[in-house]
């Protein structure tokens, strides 16, 4: 099997799969590992950060097809200069062959030609390999026809941010005709040329002479290979040489079908019903203390889900958004989360369905369809925009970006696939650093190569040596002894190579307090971001912090990394807003409703993950009215109860709140304030 050729943390084997081992007694002829590749590096591979090349050579070898060869140097990560050890990818119409026979041809001798595949993808996520795709490898005679040839299907490109996508081995025996010297070429298989993918990547290549009558697994095949339905049924075919054998197994179930197999070798076994989800089936042979294996795959598909939606988006908090979907069936389960909503019985008998959700804050919604053990899942969004507060200092939502270079198609921002641009600006705003500014859409992603077309919300990403800062200092921003509050959003950063990425623990937003007359600086907050959640989730938090004003004239914002020079990305900033720390006029008492004697229930809307104390009055003018303490949690509970003897309601992402309260008559008023800190 494949492995790369020394450790690293973020390099973890998945889904390790042996599809056939070396015949007893092989006598290997040729070998090619291509680490002699020689190619131009030039980016970072979507989800595994491995450095990748094109236009390559190996000798020994000739090519065709754009970019070829196209390479994976699997032992290091972008930057590194550990000993190479490069695989080969095949983008969709690349092809590599031969140039010197290999004397692996005697007439009625056994050959075997192994290998490790796997997926392939560059940088951009939509070019990856596909369930659909199969890599072909032939072997040709001197005259160019084929002596024996197969296809092999690698799967479908499963990696995340810390995986490795693992390779397969495979293997194809052949008997020599005796015409000569052979080569070996390799590509797409026929169907899956110039699909606009990778059809897979090959690695460590050999050609072993099998002894006469040696142990070996000549085929194993089963049929379907691809279920329609859990209860289906599988029959498993199989040609062995070496008979008499020991022992004949097919695992997982450690199925004997020894006595299915006749004396010439050849059996049959039928698995009724197959399995509950896809699975890898090993046929193992042994005999006299030798080994052969080899692997088939059956396959339940899970579900496709074709579309699923959020609209409208943006709303409101607690404002209707519609999530649609299209699935296609038969589906076991169909599940959205939060919630574990099942929505079985909201789907018709298209696959298509839809409910209703009231979300408070930004959501993401996961979509969940199983068939058997087999489950796809697809998020959709729903933007929940608090409207800023009308008493706000100042406030910037970064949407009147423009001039942007929008390069982000047709896959978006790695991970997320949201919207991305580069070289843009803002009115009010200076920026300096490497393409400044870039920024990202987080209204709109992309889906099958279309951006959708909800109205745009730009978001500023701060890339390793990205600035801006405000031109003009804002009006009663800095009087002396008063306190401020400054509110924003914030979530990790990258834009389309993934090696990109903040890094979660020391990356982060710098945002800077500077008095506008000499740019002094007179308070720094760094916020260290996490990165980008995933398909369609930015992970955008609020985020707060307070300063005291000291007199010396008016301040203005500037934004920039909390680790420069990294080549990562900082961090995404939307939705800046300056307020006074202790307004009273920004929270709002949506509710109150007595729930048993003397005791009250209140519903509260203010700033989001703000705190909020109650004072009580017979007299409107709260001089300064007895504080209420001893809050208990609301009925739904919304934000968090804490302070000085339960005192303090702070609310939750959405600004909202519910507190349960004892009121003592007559006092007849409950006014809201906000919680200094």
């Amino acid at each position: 099997m494949r492995k790369t050729s020394r450790s690293h943390p973020l390099l973890l084997a998945f889904g390790i799969l042996t599809c056939l081992s070396a015949a007893a007694g092989a006598q290997t002829i040729f070998t090619e590992d291509f680490n002699g590749y020689a190619g131009n590096q030039n980016n970072t591979q979507v989800d595994t950060g491995l450095e990748v090349a094109f236009g390559g050579t190996v000798a020994g070898w000739s090519n065709s097809g754009a970019g070829t060869m196209h390479a994976v140097d699997l032992a290091n990560l972008g930057g590194e200069s550990n000993p190479s050890d490069w695989a080969i990818m095949f983008w969709q119409n690349n092809v590599i062959t031969q140039t010197v026979g290999i004397a692996a041809n005697d007439s009625g001798t056994d050959y075997e030609v192994n290998f490790d595949y796997g997926t392939a993808v560059y940088a951009q996520a939509g070019q990856a390999t596909s369930a659909s795709d199969s890599i072909l490898v032939e072997v040709l005679r001197g005259d160019d026809s084929v002596l024996a040839s197969n296809t092999f299907p690698p799967g479908a490109w499963g990696a995340g941010n810390d995986e490795l996508e693992a390779g397969r081995q495979g293997a194809r025996p052949c008997v020599g005709d005796g015409t000569g010297d052979v080569r070996l070429r390799i590509g797409p298989a026929a169907g899956n040329f110039n699909q606009g993918r990778f059809a897979g990547e090959i690695d460590n290549l050999s050609v072993a002479e099998l002894p006469p009558g040696a142990i070996n697994i000549t085929s194993f095949t089963a049929t379907p290979d691809t279920l329609a339905d859990s209860e289906d049924a599988v029959t498993f075919d199989w040609t062995v040489t070496g008979m008499p054998l020991d022992s004949l197994e097919i695992t997982p179930g450690n199925i004997d079908v020894l006595g299915d197999t006749d004396g010439t070798g050849i059996g049959s076994y039928l698995l009724d019903p197959g399995p509950d989800g896809t699975t890898d089936y090993t046929l193992t042979a042994t005999k006299g203390g030798d080994t052969v294996t080899r692997m088939v795959t059956v396959t339940l598909p899970a579900p496709e889900i074709t579309s699923f939606t959020a609209s409208p988006s943006p709303v409101t908090p607690s404002e209707n958004v519609t999530l649609s979907w299209q699935v296609g069936l038969p589906a076991t389960t169909l599940t959205i989360d939060p919630g574990g909503i099942d929505v079985s019985g909201d789907t018709d008998g298209t696959g298509a369905g839809s409910i209703i959700v009231k979300p408070t804050e930004t959501t993401t919604y996961t979509l969940t369809a199983t068939r058997g053990t087999s489950a796809s899942t697809a998020n959709a969004v729903a933007i929940v925009q608090t409207p800023p507060n009308p008493n706000a200092l100042a406030y910037e939502s970064f949407d009147g970006i423009t001039d942007m270079d929008l390069n982000g198609g047709p896959n978006g921002q790695v991970t997320t696939t949201h919207d991305v641009g580069v070289g843009g600006s803002l009115a009010g705003w200076s920026n300096e650093g490497a393409g400044t500014i870039h920024a990202v859409d987080t209204h709109n992603i992309w889906t099958g190569g279309v951006v959708s077309t909800n109205p745009p919300n730009w978001g500023v990403m701060i890339w390793q040596d990205n600035v801006i800062t405000q031109t003009t200092g804002t009006l009663g921003s800095n009087e002396s002894g008063v306190g401020y509050r400054i509110n924003f959003l914030a979530a990790g950063a990258v834009y389309q190579q993934a090696g990109q990425v903040n890094d979660g623990t020391t990356d982060g937003l710098r945002i800077e307090v500077l008095r506008a007359s000499d740019d002094a600086v007179l308070h720094t907050f760094d916020h260290i971001t996490a990165p980008p959640v995933g398909l369609g989730d930015l992970g955008l938090l609020p985020v707060n912090f307070t300063y005291t004003g000291d007199g010396s004239g008016d301040i203005l914002f500037q934004v920039g990394p909390v680790n420069a020079g990294q080549g990562r990305f900082q961090g995404t900033i939307d939705d800046l807003q300056l307020t006074l720390a202790g307004s009273v006029s920004g929270p709002e008492i949506t509710s109150i409703t007595e729930i048993g004697e003397g005791v009250f229930e209140l519903t509260l809307l203010g700033a989001a993950n703000t705190g909020y104390e109650f004072r009580s009055s017979t007299i409107l003018d709260f001089n300064p009215g007895i504080l209420a303490e001893n809050l208990t949690a609301g009925d739904p509970a919304m934000g968090t109860i804490g302070g000085s003897n339960d005192s303090v309601l702070t609310t939750d992402s959405s600004g909202k709140g519910t507190a349960q309260l004892i009121l003592v008559e007559p006092k007849n008023f409950v006014m809201a304030i906000e919680s200094m800190p």
